[in-house]
């Protein structure tokens, strides 16, 4: 099937009259929204495809409902033949609805074709030179009697150049039918982490008279699946959200965020729920692997969800499509069939556990199929059968009904019956698998980064660690904080973690003296004589610290502190400097100077052109400075944004979250973000002022 993005196009019928509408779309706080959209093209057979879809949304062809979109699943919707200019497409939706992605439209122009997302290109063996793979067509149609048919198979590289052609002719008598061709690449670029190749495959479907019934294309990597090394895996849980840009999925903010991670050295990402079409080609391109758990609900339902709505009747079709999207990223190492969902206590809707991993197998053999476990709070039936009594079960809280179900063994036994259905366990909250199943951590907390870590060099079956958030979120109103800020900025943890796995140095944290592990600043200021808190943490095993030429004391560090050395320090400015030594030789040294005053506005980017056409944003950073031109990483303060020309800014903000105030962003640590977006050709001037500093100007070129 060919298929076209049709975020653009629609019409808003509102109260006041029609105008124009593009997706993503956010409902208004009242009544029931109605968008439209003529039919792009002629089509036999059509499938309208949201992305991002939130409540229930009414689909309309021509006036006539044809489904629904429920939110927080991701399943076509049939609606039938259309014609280029005349059909109405439709969506409806009531408060809170919403198009957070976009939506596509998969056609065929004739009666026969290849369903969506219905390629597949499996690798099966890859010695660095060539490769054999087996691709695979899932095809469609409503014939009569037997018809030959030929399904052609084009390689091509990432230079547009044809690395092989296939094809096979086959008999076809309606219904559904899979068609399987081996493939050998004589010359093949294998896809890895260091150097993600992709190549794309085109495929023709024709009758025996050589007319086209259909086209379709895809993009894959060459990588064998399935093989992991203990330990491997490094790496968090990521939020669908991008951070100042919000919930829209922009493939500058995708790939920002992305990077930022693949910076601290992690190598693998936690989605939970299908990532974009963006995030999936970010992903491919920066060489990270994904573990996606199709679902994060199954039956049960979860606040601001209505994924569990029909879940039951269509639990197979759901995963089978899911797994269809995402078979062919080459970054996808293991589906989830789910997220900690209650049916994995064997509660009401269990029974969907064998038909979702058949169909996840069923639609993509060669990777692992997973499932997310963790500690629930038991019910007082689960605990009365497990042998607590109804005494011990009074006035207890939600933790004390789950250390009740740790003392009776809930977990383990609950779990066992969908565990085993699994390839490899998602372990949440302490949770651990049975003894012969591979397991990955995916709820690691900052300060028990050593240990789980660590402990991959000792237990064979772990495959390795995810933090719980990869970048700050907001949960119910709560502010999440993840390894990278709002602005793609390392934390304290993400520091940590880096330094953890051989991919960071050093670094120095400041705070008072009954200040957690991880809490604190990188800036050398406090009141004079105040006595304060220092923090190294360090790759090394002893800590040497200096205050200017002054040996404050020398400290521990290593795997017996957890790779950090603690110290008490009396303040006066100047500059804090700390020596790490590794078996008694010096390793790394790092320091801290007192801020001076702020003097002015520095505004930097990583690219200073844009496309209009496109939909490119560019990232700025505001960067509050000294007179030498050092960050001054203790101001904070507003700062005044405004781009004149051929651009627009459409987000501002700092490590706390998007700016409230159009044109007025709070810097803090001395920094802010500002995304901005081309709206014509020409030039757009982005200038920064605040009160007492110099101002601060950038001017990004526009292309059409």
């Amino acid at each position: 099937m060919k298929t076209v993005d049709i975020n653009k196009g629609w019409r808003n019928a509102a109260a006041d009259g029609e105008d124009c509408a593009e997706l993503p779309f956010e409902s208004p706080q009242y009544g029931r929204l109605v968008l439209t959209a003529v039919s792009p093209s002629d089509a036999v057979h059509a499938f309208l495809d949201i992305d991002g879809a939130e409540g229930v949304i009414d689909v309309f062809a021509d006036g006539e409902c044809v489904g629904s979109a429920t939110g927080g699943v991701r399943l076509p919707v049939y609606v039938g033949a259309l014609s280029a200019g005349r059909s109405v497409l439709g969506m409806s939706f009531e408060d809170g609805g919403a198009v957070t992605r976009g939506a596509t439209l998969h056609f065929s122009q004739s009666d026969t074709y290849i369903r969506p997302f219905g390629l597949f290109v499996r690798t099966l063996a890859c010695d660095g030179e060539s490769a054999e793979l087996e691709i695979s067509a899932d095809i469609t149609g409503r014939e009569s009697g037997k018809r030959r048919l030929a399904l052609e198979l084009s390689v091509i590289n990432a230079r547009g150049r044809r690395s092989c052609r296939k094809s096979k002719k086959f008999v076809f008598t309606g219904g559904n039918k899979k068609v399987t061709v081996p493939v050998k690449m004589r010359r093949a670029y294998p896809y890895e982490s260091d150097k993600p190749y992709l190549y794309t495959l085109r495929a023709v479907l024709s009758d025996e008279s050589g007319d086209v019934l259909d086209e379709s294309e895809t993009r894959f990597g060459v990588r064998v699946q399935g093989v992991f090394e203990t330990g491997s895996l490094i790496g968090a849980t990521v939020p669908h959200s991008c951070g100042i840009t919000g919930e829209a999925s922009i493939l500058d903010a995708e790939k920002r965020k992305l990077s930022a991670l693949r910076d601290l050295g992690y190598n693998a990402v936690r989605y939970i729920g299908l990532p974009s079409p963006h995030a999936l080609a970010a992903a491919d391109e920066l060489g990270l692997r994904l573990i996606v758990d199709v679902f994060d609900n199954w039956t049960h339902p979860r606040e601001g969800s209505l994924s569990h709505l029909y879940f039951g009747k269509e639990c197979a079709a759901r995963a089978a499509y899911a797994v269809s999207v995402l078979r062919n990223h080459p970054s996808v190492v293991m589906y989830s069939a789910g997220n900690m969902c209650e049916e994995t206590y064997g509660r009401r809707g269990a029974e969907c556990a064998p038909e979702i991993f058949s169909a996840i197998r069923e639609a993509d053999p060669s990777r692992p199929a997973a499932i997310a476990l963790g500690r629930l709070v038991p019910t007082e039936g689960e605990l009365v059968r497990a042998g607590a009594k109804r005494a011990e079960l009074r006035g207890q809280s939600d933790a004390g009904l789950i250390g009740l179900g740790d003392v009776y063994g809930i977990p383990d036994a609950l779990t066992a019956s969908v565990a085993s259905l699994a390839d490899v366990c998602l372990c949440s909250d302490g949770f651990r698998p049975p003894a012969d199943k591979p397991y990955l951590r995916v709820d690691t907390r900052p300060e028990n980064a050593f240990e789980s870590m660590r402990s991959a060099e000792d237990d064979e079956n772990m495959l390795g660690d995810l933090s719980p958030s990869g970048m700050d979120r907001s949960s119910h109103g709560v502010t999440v904080a993840g390894d990278i800020d709002h602005t793609c900025l390392p934390r304290n943890s993400g520091l940590y973690r880096s330094m953890l796995c051989g991919a960071g140095s050093s670094f120095i944290l400041v705070g008072d003296k009954d200040a957690g592990m991880l809490e604190g600043s990188q800036c050398w200021k406090a009141a004079e004589g105040e006595t304060v808190s220092v923090r190294v943490f360090t790759p090394g095993d002893v800590v040497a610290l200096y205050l200017g030429d002054y040996l404050v004391g020398r400290r521990l560090a290593g795997k017996v502190n957890k790779q950090y050395a603690s110290f008490e320090v009396e303040y006066h400015p100047g500059r804090l400097e700390a020596v790490s030594y590794l078996r008694g030789r010096e390793c790394d040294r790092v320091s801290l100077a007192t801020p001076s005053a702020p003097r002015g506005i520095s505004l930097l980017t990583g690219s200073r052109k844009i496309s209009a056409s496109g939909g490119d944003i560019c990232f700025i950073d505001v960067w509050v400075t000294d007179e030498n031109g050092e960050p001054s990483p203790d101001y904070t303060g507003d700062i005044s944004v405004t781009a004149e020309g051929a651009g627009e800014i459409i987000a501002m903000g700092c490590e706390y979250g998007r700016s409230a105030d159009e044109d007025i962003v709070t810097a803090a640590g001395g920094h802010a973000l500002v995304a901005v977006r081309g709206t014509a050709a020409g030039k757009c001037t982005v200038r920064a002022k605040a009160r007492g500093l110099r101002a601060g100007r950038l001017t990004v070129t526009v292309k059409e």
